[in-house]
């Protein structure tokens, strides 16, 4: 009887499990319903996002994303030049610290003078070309670079990209450390593709908002991220393939940068190229 008792009880509690599983789906269902109706999909992709991966997993997968990309990657042997751009970072990852800080930002130059690129993984590591180093001109247009790039941190495009792609049974086993081998051949995947996936145009925007208010927070010309775009699209024109990851994660449409001009307008602001000492501490490159 004794047995019996336990496996009634055992049961008993499954199916008390199970509603209460349905119960939880089905008001996340009113939720997301709800923020669809007023916000859009763009809302959707968030709440899974914040919801479905967190936090300890999506850094666990930046960290092993970053030692794929460093393996398949040679990094920058000039610890100068090294330091000099993680110092150009550093107000803009104060920034972003203050919007988001649960996560260790660094940025890592990648020694490839033919890829005009730079990209943040899940968690915090960011990387950059020599060759976007050698295209910019001034600070204030790779700040321009990086702060969108931190956008792209702080908003969790990365795990908003997994929640809606890889399903909520994976990511819930992930969360519970349940799948380990799944974590890393999604980070092999993810980084054997060349970065992350393509963003969506709203994350693209987001990522631009983020950019113009830490540029100006951080003492830098917003506008340095427009001039840098227009160079990409001159070179786009003229059938220059180096920029094909670039311009494949972000777009330099001139939509994207009359609505960036439009948003500095707004604000007014101005700040620092320091053209100068770029010259002088990229000469290598160029």
């Amino acid at each position: 009887m004794g047995r019996g008792l336990r496996s009634g009880e055992i049961q008993q509690q499954k199916l008390i499990n199970l509603l209460q599983f349905r119960r939880w789906l089905l008001g996340g269902l009113v939720c997301l319903t709800t923020m669809i109706g007023a916000s859009g999909c763009a809302s959707l992709r968030q709440v899974l996002g914040r919801e479905l991966v967190p936090v300890q997993t999506e850094v666990r997968l930046g960290q092993q994303l970053a030692q794929q990309v460093e393996t398949e990657n040679t990094i920058l042997p000039d610890a100068e030049l090294q330091r000099y751009v993680r110092l150009l970072a550093q107000p803009l990852i104060d920034q972003a610290w203050a919007d988001r800080p649960d996560i260790d930002y660094r940025i890592t130059v990648l020694d490839d003078d033919k890829q005009v690129n730079a990209f943040a993984l899940p968690g915090g590591p960011m990387y950059v070309y020599t060759g976007l180093l050698a295209l910019a001109a001034d600070e204030a247009e790779l700040a321009g670079v990086l702060a969108h790039e931190l956008g792209h941190v702080v908003a969790r495009h990365s795990a908003n990209q997994l929640a809606t792609s890889l399903g909520v049974q994976l990511l819930v086993s992930i969360s519970l450390g349940e799948a380990p081998e799944q974590l890393a051949q999604m980070a092999a995947n993810l980084a054997g593709a060349g970065a992350m996936a393509r963003f969506s145009r709203d994350d693209e925007r987001q990522a631009d908002d983020f950019g113009v208010r830490y540029t100006i927070a951080a003492g830098y010309d917003p506008r340095g991220l427009i001039t840098l775009f227009d160079k990409m699209a001159r070179l786009e024109a003229g059938g220059g393939n180096s920029l094909d990851r670039l311009l494949a994660s972000h777009p330099a449409t001139d939509e994207r940068m009359a609505r960036i001009g439009r948003r500095i307008e707004a604000t007014a602001a101005t700040g620092e190229r320091r053209a100068a000492q770029y010259q002088e501490m990229t000469q290598s490159l160029r």
